[in-house]
């Protein structure tokens, strides 16, 4: 604990300094608010714009303050998390890949989420090695970094990476902690109930939601409440059939925040308010008035017909509109010379690609995976005046780039590297309009275990190479290799290792495998042991030519030094 006194007090010092090397300095007056928000399992085709996706928007779902926000803002159609919720939380907050010390979480749950579906589960070939359940609380958290220089921190949400929620302002330097589950509980009539999203009546304590700090958010649906908050808002669908019913939680979280806002706007001082809403997670549970609508709306989308999730989809979507009008109108009095919007970057993203409720079309596969269904994510950034409206960049941003980003904008050190060496850059530049480009040409992900029949213990390295993106994959059980061209083939259709490979494309999988190799290296990455012998799984080969058996130049298979029993 004392080292990490130690190093927030440098980072005070030399952001009191505001060392001329670092470019934020020269921006200081322009050092903005910033409103993180993070959808849970939202998919890349979700969303009805097309301008974070290449085109490929939904038909159906309808998001017109998401889309605004992209015509007010630049979107990133190559924006990348994690597999799961849990390790995107963590490389977010820490800003650091998993297999870093400082992170260590892989995984939701383990690495061990072997099933019936996952072939041959009952006698797998790797043990995979035991991944951390929480960011280090002695490491440097996003959070952190902001209030050293000033920020007022808040959190609003989903937890589930930095351990219990009441040692968020302890542990991880947050100031406004309204941190919860999405699970309610009470007691009703006499007998125990349960919710999932709804508010609950108490015998005890009257309406709640699943923590105390929420239950001013937490009474009915009021006219007062329809007319006043979700008129404004309505989308051709029927406010009357909420009167009376139980509050949302995602309409309580985004009211809660809209006072904040409110707060932060009074009394002047620079805000963080990091909002990871739970929706649109499972169970599916979209407010009743957005579901009769989509329930008597025909889908021209083959993708996405599913009303309750379309509903839900547009639940979130409505909160996003009432953060963007809380920013244009904080204490809500139609008087906008409290007006916050132009000094405020809104960022949106979601935590993982789709599940299995929605199509993730064109994009391979879903949540829990490697593939582009998985892990690309939509990422719209917004700040009047600063980022370019209705603009798009191709740049590859992964969410450990936001630690350094937003450090940069605030005007606030980085941890000491010796200390805890981040993964990501800054995509600040690229957000005031100076470069469309990263200096970093590489992503890296990392998977030494087993989750049911989608994951399988691999790494991946993603790679730019003269403007385009390609994507290799090694399986650690078999040697087996893939490679994508990402820019050409965004749905991973054609692995160019397959059959007959160019020399070209064989070339450039050695480079890509000394990249992986060498970052497996660097980052002490834990491979697990093999089941039948207990030694340790090597990395990659360092030359793919010497592998496996064959004439092969790159064999589709690599064993292992000793085939596990």
């Amino acid at each position: 604990m004392a080292v990490k006194i130690m190093k927030l007090l440098l980072s005070l010092t030399l952001a009191a300094l505001c060392l001329p090397a670092h470019p934020a300095c020269a921006h200081e007056t322009k050092r903005p608010n910033i409103l993180f928000i993070l959808a849970d399992d939202l998919g890349w085709t979700d969303i009805s714009t097309g301008q974070s996706n290449f085109g490929h928007g939904s038909k159906y779902h309808e998001t017109p303050n998401i889309d605004r926000l992209a015509a007010e803002g630049l979107s990133f159609p190559q924006a990348y998390v994690q597999q799961n919720c849990q390790p995107t939380r963590a490389a977010l907050i820490s800003g650091q890949y998993a297999p870093h010390p400082r992170n260590g979480v892989y995984n939701v749950q383990s690495l061990r989420r072997a099933t019936k579906k996952t072939a041959g589960y009952r006698k797998l070939p790797i043990v995979p090695p035991a991944q951390k359940g929480q960011i280090d609380a002695n490491g440097t958290s996003l959070h952190e970094v902001l209030k050293s220089v000033g920020y007022h921190t808040s959190w609003f949400g989903k937890n589930h990476a930095t351990g219990a929620a009441d040692d968020l302002p302890r542990k991880h330097g947050i100031d406004h902690n309204y941190a919860t589950d999405k699970r309610n509980k009470a007691t009703v009539r006499g007998a125990s109930a349960r919710t999932e999203y709804l508010a609950l009546n108490d015998d005890t304590v009257g309406w709640k939601l699943p923590i105390p700090e929420l239950a001013p958010y937490a009474q009915p649906y009021d006219q007062t409440y329809l007319d006043t908050v979700l008129a404004p808002l309505t989308n051709e669908n029927d406010l009357s059939l909420l009167l009376g019913r139980p509050k949302h939680l995602t309409d309580a979280l985004g009211d809660a925040a809209v006072d904040y806002i409110a707060e932060r706007a009074r009394t002047g001082e620079p805000f963080f308010l990091y909002l990871p809403f739970h929706a649109i997670h499972t169970a599916t549970a979209p407010r009743r008035d957005l579901k009769a609508k989509y329930q008597r709306k025909t889908s021209t989308d083959p993708r996405h017909k599913r009303a309750d999730y379309a509903a839900f989809v547009e639940t979130l979507d409505q909160n996003v509109g009432k953060l963007l009008t809380a920013l244009d109108d904080p204490n809500g009095d139609g008087n906008t010379n409290d007006r916050v919007a132009t000094e405020t970057l809104f960022v949106f993203c979601s935590d993982n690609g789709g599940d299995t409720r929605t199509d993730n079309t064109p994009l391979r596969r879903t949540k829990g995976t490697f593939y582009e269904g998985g892990i690309r994510v939509p990422l719209i950034c917004r700040w009047p005046g600063v980022v370019a409206p209705n603009t798009v960049c191709t740049q590859s941003i992964h969410c450990v780039d936001m630690f350094p980003t937003f450090a940069e904008l605030a005007g606030a050190a980085l941890p000491d590297p010796g200390f805890q060496a981040l993964d990501g850059e800054s995509f600040a530049p690229i957000l005031r309009g100076e470069t469309t480009s990263l200096v970093r040409d590489k992503l890296y992900w990392h998977f030494p275990g087993y989750m049911d029949n989608r994951q399988r213990p691999n790494s991946v390295v993603q790679k730019r190479v003269n403007g385009e993106y390609f994507k290799l994959f090694y399986y650690y059980e078999d040697g087996r290799y893939e490679l994508y061209n990402l820019t050409r083939d965004i749905g991973e259709t054609t692995d160019l290792l397959d059959g007959d490979p160019s020399a070209a494309m064989l070339q450039l999988a050695q480079k890509m495998n000394t990249d992986l190799r060498n970052w497996l290296v660097r980052a002490k990455a834990a491979t697990g042991e093999w089941a039948g012998n207990g030694e340790a799984v090597p990395y990659p080969p360092a030359d793919m030519q010497k592998t496996g058996s064959g004439s092969d130049p790159i064999p589709r298979r690599a064993r292992p030094r000793r085939k596990p029993q």
